[in-house]
């Protein structure tokens, strides 16, 4: 294309037509092979007019964007059983944009939260030595098991906290809320506060000390 416009490269292409550097350019390509897989999921589930009710920066950060490229499939598989079950939670109704950017954040951050190793490349690590191989193996799918429980957990307490105190509200503000809250569930005002940015970026990192 940029060849037919008189361009010597795509990065001039970008820099002439767009404004943009050659990585921005793929940065935004990449952004929109993930917002169409998701639109597209999000179409089919909920109608073709929210199709656009999840499009956010807190849903999609660009930092999200460069982990999962490449993974749209499995994204796609996410996005649709999340809004699955946030269509149950609602006994069937139509999903808000609420509940749609919701459960696109919450596929998102699953999705970051997993390895992106084939299965039967995590199984073929080696164990310790004289460690039986395929004990081995059954603890390291045990462990992963549990992993990605935690990181289950950490967003659905995530959620919570934005139900309770929503995003928009400063986390100097929501601490006291998120206090009570977490005396009640046996948590604590940090802890949630850490979830509830995992849930709003969608960055695992956000819980690790958790």
């Amino acid at each position: 294309m940029w060849i037919a416009l008189g361009y010597p490269s795509w990065g001039a292409y970008a820099a002439g037509e767009l404004g943009v550097s050659r990585s921005t350019a793929y940065r935004l390509l990449d952004l929109a092979a993930v917002a169409e897989a998701i639109e597209d999921v999000v179409g089919r589930q909920a109608g073709p007019e929210l199709s656009h009710a999840w499009d956010s920066p807190l849903v999609l950060p660009v930092r999200a964007v460069v982990e999962i490229r490449g993974r749209l499939a499995e994204l796609a598989d996410l996005v649709a059983e999340h809004l699955a079950q946030a269509r149950a939670d609602v006994g069937g109704r139509q999903l808000d944009p609420g509940r749609i950017g919701a459960a696109v954040a919450a596929a998102v951050a699953e999705l970051r939260g997993r390895p992106d190793v084939p299965d039967a490349e995590l199984e073929s690590a080696p164990g310790p030595d004289g460690y039986p191989v395929e004990a081995w193996r059954a603890l390291v799918a045990r462990g992963h098991g549990l992993a990605q429980e935690r990181l289950i957990t950490h967003r659905e307490l995530g959620l919570l906290a934005l139900r309770v105190v929503p995003g928009y509200v400063a986390e100097r503000d929501a601490e006291e809320v998120l206090h009570v809250l977490g005396e009640e569930i046996g948590s604590s005002a940090e802890e949630l506060l850490a979830c509830r940015r995992y849930a709003l970026t969608g960055d695992a990192r956000a819980t690790e000390r958790f």
